[in-house]
C-alpha cells in the first residue's frame, strides 16, 4: 500500500504525528506532500520517505495535490489538519481518504464566532462525502460523529515516540531543580498569556519555589510577554535536547485554549513527568488531570502538586494512565484498521452498480 500524507502546515505536533504513523507502519510505502511552518520541524523523516514541499498559496497547493493524486495514484490519501481537510472538496470521489483534523478549526478561540461558524459549516458540508475521520481524542471523535452520523470515525490516540520511563519524583519529592515546563509554539492556541500569568502569580507572596520554562518559540511579542512574566523561553530545540530537559523537570503544565490530542503532553508523560492540563474538553476527554481554567485555579493546582504528596501521586498516576492508553501498539493497530477500512470503502464506490 502507498499512502500520501498531506498537510498545509508541516511542523509541531502535526509533523510529530505523521512521523509516528510513518514509523509505526514501516511495511507501507509512505510519501509526504506539505507546506512547512518555518522553524518548526520537530522530527526528521526516514531516508525512504519521499517528501515534496510546496511553497505557494493554499489554492495552488490544492491544485498541485489534485494533479499529484491523479498522476501518482496513491492507494490512500491521509489529510492532516483542518485546512488540509478542505482538500476533500477537490479530490476525486473514488479516492480513498482518511482525514485527521488534529483539532477542528471551529475549536479555535482566537477568531470571532462567525468565523468559527464558517469553519463548522465547511466541515459539515465536507463530512457528507463519507470519508473516514481519524480522531486523536474522544472529544474530536464526538465532534466528528455530530458532523455526520454516516461518516465512519476511528479513534487513534497519539503515542509518544519514546519508550515509557519510570515515574519522576513528584510534589514534595520533586528534584531540587523544580521546573514547571511546557513545550510548543508560542501562539494563541497554546495560550502563553495564561502560562505567563501563572508564572507571574507564582512569584507573589507566598512565592512558589519553582521556575517556569517554555520550550519552543513563536510570536515575538508573545515571547517578550512570557519573558517579562519571568518565564524562560528556550527557542526551538532538537528532540534529543527536549527529552533531556523534560527528564530533569518536576511538572509539565499545559495551558492550551484548544487542542486535538497533543503529542507533547504524552511525550512528557512517557518520560515519567506528571502533566497538569487546563480543563478544556479535549484534555479532559483524554484523562489528563484538570488544573482548572483561570490563573488562580491553575496556580492553586500547581501549588498543591508541590505541597500535597497524595495529590501529586494522583497527578502522576493519571498521567501514566494516559501513556498506557496511548501505546504505539494501539496506534499501529488502529491506523492499519483505519487505512484498510478507507481503502475498502473506496473500492466499493468504484465498483459498477448492479443493474
Amino acid at each position: 500500500m502507498r499512502v500520501l500524507h498531506v498537510t498545509e502546515a508541516l511542523g509541531g505536533g502535526v509533523q510529530s504525528a505523521i512521523v509516528n504513523y510513518v514509523d509505526g507502519l514501516p511495511d507501507i510505502d509512505h510519501a509526504v506532500f506539505s507546506r512547512a511552518r518555518t522553524g518548526q520541524q520537530t522530527s526528521s523523516w526516514s531516508g525512504d520517505v519521499a517528501h515534496e514541499s510546496y511553497a505557494g498559496g493554499l489554492a495552488g497547493f490544492f491544485i498541485r495535490l489534485r494533479e499529484k493524486v491523479r498522476v501518482e495514484r496513491p492507494d490512500l490519501v491521509h489529510l492532516h489538519s483542518s485546512f488540509a481537510g478542505a482538500a476533500r472538496a477537490v479530490l476525486p470521489r473514488e479516492a480513498a481518504v482518511v482525514y485527521s483534523p488534529h483539532c477542528y478549526a471551529m475549536e479555535r478561540r482566537d477568531v470571532a464566532a462567525p468565523v468559527r461558524w464558517g469553519f463548522g459549516a465547511v466541515e459539515f458540508a465536507l463530512a457528507r462525502r463519507g470519508d473516514l475521520t481519524m480522531a486523536v481524542s474522544p472529544r474530536e471523535a464526538d465532534i466528528s460523529r455530530r458532523l455526520s452520523a454516516r461518516t465512519p470515525v476511528s479513534l487513534v490516540l497519539n503515542p509518544s515516540p519514546w519508550e515509557p520511563s519510570a515515574p519522576s519524583p513528584t510534589g514534595l519529592d520533586a528534584p531540587a531543580r523544580r521546573e514547571v515546563v511546557t513545550v510548543g509554539r508560542v501562539s494563541a492556541q497554546k495560550a502563553p498569556a495564561l502560562f505567563g500569568a501563572v508564572a507571574a502569580a507564582a512569584r507573589e507572596d507566598p512565592p512558589l519555589d519553582a521556575t517556569f520554562v517554555w520550550i519552543g518559540d513563536g510570536d515575538p511579542s508573545r515571547v517578550a510577554e512570557l519573558r517579562s512574566a519571568g518565564v524562560e523561553v528556550t527557542g526551538w530545540m532538537p528532540p534529543a535536547d527536549v527529552r533531556r530537559r523534560l527528564a530533569t523537570a518536576a511538572l509539565y503544565l499545559h495551558t492550551a485554549a484548544w487542542e486535538g490530542g497533543p503529542v507533547s503532553t504524552v511525550e512528557a508523560a512517557s518520560l515519567g513527568l506528571p502533566v497538569l492540563a487546563r480543563g478544556i474538553p479535549s484534555m479532559v476527554s483524554l484523562g489528563y488531570p484538570d488544573a482548572g481554567e483561570t490563573p488562580e485555579q491553575i496556580l492553586g493546582a500547581v501549588r498543591r502538586y508541590f505541597d500535597d504528596r497524595d495529590y501529586a501521586a494522583g497527578v502522576a498516576a493519571a498521567s501514566a494512565e494516559v501513556v498506557a492508553a496511548s501505546s504505539r501498539t494501539r496506534m499501529r493497530d488502529g491506523l492499519r484498521a483505519a487505512y484498510a477500512s478507507a481503502v475498502a470503502s473506496a473500492s466499493a464506490r468504484r465498483r459498477p452498480s448492479a443493474r
